[in-house]
């Protein structure tokens, strides 16, 4: 089995980015669908996700939210479709500075659950997918907040 294959070219190559709606996300489907990559694009706006699809014919959208594991399972297996998926990749994220003055519990597990528990998640509907499959990548992009407590 080869994950994390070498590659050549992205054309053809399907690819899942969640957290698409704006920054690394958005930045990362326009260059990929450029380089010819077949893109599906998933976040919470849904307005936006319609946006990209609008903008670059053969993109795919689905909302979804990585905080509710029901959505992320339904998500994964209309990304997944009937040809699978050969890159994942997941740049949704959330960030609020926070000092010691002004803890804020709520958004503090906020951070979590969008950072890290959203990743597992994602993981949780795909890796088996993945591993059946036999090949694939996963890129799993790190939030600023992992700077600093």
């Amino acid at each position: 089995m080869a994950l994390n294959p070498p590659l050549a070219s992205w054309r053809g190559q399907r690819v899942w980015l969640i957290g698409a709606s704006s920054g690394i996300g958005l930045a990362c489907a326009q260059a990929l669908h450029q380089a010819g990559a077949v893109v599906c694009v998933s976040a919470r706006k849904a307005a936006a996700l319609d946006g990209f699809v609008a903008q670059h014919p053969g993109a795919q959208a689905l909302a979804m939210d990585v905080t509710d594991a029901h959505s992320v399972a339904q998500a994964a297996s209309a990304a997944w479709g009937e040809q699978g998926l050969d890159w994942v990749v997941y740049c949704a994220g959330h960030y609020q500075a926070h000092d010691a003055r002004h803890f804020d519990l709520p958004d503090m597990l906020r951070h979590q659950d969008v950072n890290y528990t959203g990743a597992l998640r994602v993981l949780d509907a795909l890796l088996p997918r993945l591993m059946a499959q036999g090949h694939g990548h996963v890129s799993l992009v790190s939030s600023v907040a992992g700077y600093r407590g």
